[in-house]
């Protein structure tokens, strides 16, 4: 049985903290990498592990800037890549939508959707649709019998919960201190994030999309409290493995 290495690149919901980034988690397995988001301030933080040159795939949950805003950066640095000889393979997104993702030869996308499977590379990768203003896809990719599931923004449903049984590594937004969430805005709260372990019974749960105000350190002493599972608080350049 293989193994999945999760690295946190930006755990921060809205807007980086200072020196952080938005959502971005780099998946790596069998010798290839996956970018989950690629949100404000992922690619300069990306690189001081990765080569940026390294990166071939990109599946985009949705189109709200904090998942998405670094990727036209990443299309010119592809652009600046191939245009220096450098070898490298053109950018593929794997997105809800094309919109301005596509500039040959320099990068081109996919549309994904609910009921969609596709393979990257050696993952098998699924999605469905969660509770979100715009259409948002949360993601699971499987290799070599492993598992991570990534909820990108949306409220707790049952249907999240069935998508995420069993992930060896689930990744799960978390917007809200403890009571102060709003199914409404289409996001969890650290109470909703517990109810969705206790569900799922994930391997291991790592809490992400995190507040940019208050004590982070509460949501995860909150989560704990009413999951007696392995909960990690997501921080930058943060490793897990599978």
């Amino acid at each position: 049985m293989g193994s999945i290495k999760v690295v946190v690149i930006g755990e921060s919901g809205g807007v980086p903290l200072a020196g952080g980034a938005t959502s971005c988690y780099l998946v790596e397995a069998e010798g290839h990498s996956i970018l989950l988001d690629i949100g404000s301030g992922a690619i300069s933080l990306l690189q001081r592990i990765r080569p940026f040159d390294s990166i071939d795939d990109i599946i985009i949950s949705h189109f709200h800037s904090d998942h998405v805003a670094d990727a036209g950066v990443a299309i010119y640095s592809r652009l600046i890549s191939m245009q220096l000889g450098r070898s490298v393979r053109p950018l593929h997104f794997h997105a809800p939508e094309k919109r301005d993702l596509e500039m040959p030869p320099y990068s081109h996308a996919t549309a994904i959707d609910e009921g969609i499977d596709e393979r990257i590379g050696p993952f098998s990768v699924s999605y469905m649709r969660t509770r979100h203003p715009v259409t948002c896809l949360a993601v699971k990719l499987s290799c070599g019998g492993r598992s991570v599931v990534y909820t990108a923004d949306g409220a707790f449903s049952d249907s999240l919960a069935s998508f995420s049984a069993s992930a060896d590594i689930l990744i799960a937004e978390c917007s809200f201190y403890p009571g102060t969430g709003n199914a409404g805005a289409g996001h969890m709260d650290a109470y909703d994030v517990a109810r969705l372990a206790g569900c799922a019974s994930p391997g291991i749960l790592v809490v992400s999309h995190l507040p940019v105000y208050g004590d982070r350190d509460e949501i995860a002493g909150y989560v704990k409290s009413r999951w007696n599972g392995n909960v990690l608080l997501a921080r930058q350049f943060m490793e897990i493995e599978a």
